[in-house]
């Protein structure tokens, strides 16, 4: 039988510490942003529902950012009352719930490798692709000072050569670098998948020669 990875066991526990105020009936037939108007109604049944279908999603992305089971499983609470808190913000417009959700998730667990003075890795991949690109990912400092200033140097050269990019192919870069996979990326930008891929292409390959040129080649 094959290892299973912490992520794919899933979340343990659902539990609100804030109680919401008002109580609606919601039914598993309710599009996400149909359920995110309910949430900003404060409809309880909506967000257990919302939690429901995307809470193992969000815990996979949470435990590959952390590596901790129970801090992933801590997080996923907030996310989801974050969630509750903030659903009157959230706009149709900006395209699907379930990557608002998860921009949500990857803010509050780079936050909290901040609070505990590790720097963030890359975050995964909503999809599998072939621009899972050695250049989008700055591995995580070791305990060698040395290690320490070399990533440091990679890092701020990758910042400035993605800030040397195309403003158009900088921000599918940078939404592809946060976890929204391609097809999430062009519906959040109203563009033709197409278009999203052929400027992640042009992005990544000027990245890699700027890069290169640097004498930063792929980790």
């Amino acid at each position: 039988m094959g290892k299973v990875s912490l992520a794919d066991q899933g979340p343990t526990r659902r539990t609100w510490s804030r109680t919401p105020v008002k109580r609606f009936g919601t039914t598993n037939r309710d599009s996400d942003p149909s359920l995110m108007v309910r949430v900003g109604e404060g409809d309880p049944g909506a967000i257990n529902e919302l939690y429901d279908r995307h809470a193992r999603r969000v815990y996979a992305l949470l435990v590959r950012i952390v590596s901790d089971r129970q801090s992933a499983e801590d997080l996923l609470q907030e996310v989801f009352l974050r969630a509750w808190d903030r659903a009157d913000t959230y706009r149709e417009s900006e395209g699907r719930v379930l990557p608002w959700i998860l921009s949500v998730a990857h803010n509050l667990a780079i936050n909290e490798l901040r609070r505990r003075g590790r720097r963030p890795q890359h975050a995964p991949r909503h999809e599998g692709t072939q621009d899972d690109d050695p250049y989008l990912r700055l591995p995580e400092g070791g305990p060698d000072p040395s290690d320490q200033a070399w990533d440091r140097i990679r890092r701020e050269r990758v910042e400035r050569a993605m800030a040397a990019l195309p403003e158009s192919q900088r921000q599918v870069l940078d939404l592809y670098a946060i976890g929204y996979s391609q097809s999430e990326i062009a519906v959040r930008l109203n563009e033709p998948l197409g278009t999203v891929k052929s400027r992640m292409r042009r992005g990544l390959g000027q990245l890699r020669e700027r890069l290169t040129a640097e004498g930063i080649g792929p980790a």
